[in-house]
């Protein structure tokens, strides 16, 4: 017997309100049952809210982080723009790193002029730096002539452009590099006493080409005097007994025995003391044994500072 249509509505909810929520699919369910539902929530609703929140975040992603192909654009044309800004010159930096040579060139160009004005500059000096060290040699000459141009010896003891000046040795080679080299020369005295300076001339001693290491180790024997009892320049006599050719090395370290009482001077110093040490790691035979006799002469001073005690633990 067919019931009433209230009865059978009644008894559809009765068996939805025991059956579990998603029992049944809903494509399964009739159309007269969908009716009978309750709205079912829309959890989704929010998530377009949390995308767009994470959009509005993407302007403040470090520009480094950026793909090459969005930043290199940005770039060139604005290099020395960029590269006096702390974030920018990480960027340029990027792009040299990332480009090919023909890139780098084109980007390293854009100094062209404002190679002095980039050695004074806490940001620009290090996107300098990394042409030197991306680039051919060959397309490093505009900042070799600029430096020339500018008195080199100048660049060789600012803070930031004896780093630069350093590179572009280790990058080019002798006979491009010679200007900058024999401007150092020139200056040498200035240069070797300078606070940054005397890193300079140490890093010749050690990169340059042989002939110039030569001369460099007998401009210090023949001004060893006057460059060991200075603060910097004891930094440098130092570095020579360790970094000049040993033949050199051997020369300096008899110089510095000879010249009286100076050796033990330089052992009671900050910046001498290294110097008395590599002294006595180079002479041998009576030599050394002479120069140890010296400095136990001077024990008594020598044990009234901390510097003067390193060196006799080391006899």
């Amino acid at each position: 017997q067919q019931q009433p249509p209230q009865q059978q509505q009644q008894q559809h909810r009765r068996q939805l309100a025991l059956a579990p929520a998603l029992s049944t699919p809903l494509l399964a369910l009739s159309q007269q049952q969908l009716s009978l539902m309750p709205p079912q929530p829309q959890p989704q609703q929010q998530q377009p809210q949390l995308l767009q929140q994470k959009e509005l975040k993407l302007p403040n992603t470090p520009r480094l982080e950026l793909p090459f192909g969005a930043s290199t654009p940005g770039v060139a044309g604005k290099v020395w723009e960029l590269s006096q800004q702390a974030s920018g010159c990480r960027e340029v930096q990027f792009a040299l790193e990332e480009s090919n040579a023909g890139v780098r060139r084109a980007l390293a160009l854009e100094f062209r002029g404002h190679v002095w004005d980039a050695l004074y500059s806490p940001h620009a000096n290090f996107v300098l730096q990394k042409c030197v060290a991306t680039l051919e040699p060959d397309a490093l000459q505009f900042m070799i002539d600029e430096l020339v141009c500018g008195s080199a010896e100048k660049a060789a003891k600012s803070k930031f452009g004896c780093r630069v000046f350093q590179r572009l040795v280790e990058r080019c080679p002798g006979d491009q590099a010679s200007p900058l080299v024999e401007a150092v020369i020139t200056d040498f005295a200035a240069v070797a006493r300078h606070p940054y300076g005397n890193y300079v001339v140490q890093h010749l001693l050690e990169h340059a080409a042989p002939d110039t290491r030569r001369r460099l180790s007998l401009l210090i024997e023949s001004n060893v005097r006057g460059l060991a009892a200075d603060t910097f320049g004891g930094t440098v006599v130092g570095g020579a007994l360790s970094k000049a050719p040993w033949e050199h090395r051997l020369s300096l370290a008899r110089a510095l025995l000879r010249a009286q009482g100076l050796l033990a001077f330089i052992a009671g110093t900050r910046h001498g003391h290294t110097a008395a040490i590599r002294a006595l790691q180079v002479l041998q035979g009576p030599e050394y044994e002479e120069a140890r006799h010296t400095l136990l002469a001077a024990e008594a001073t020598l044990r009234t500072s901390k510097y003067g005690r390193v060196v006799l633990e080391n006899l």
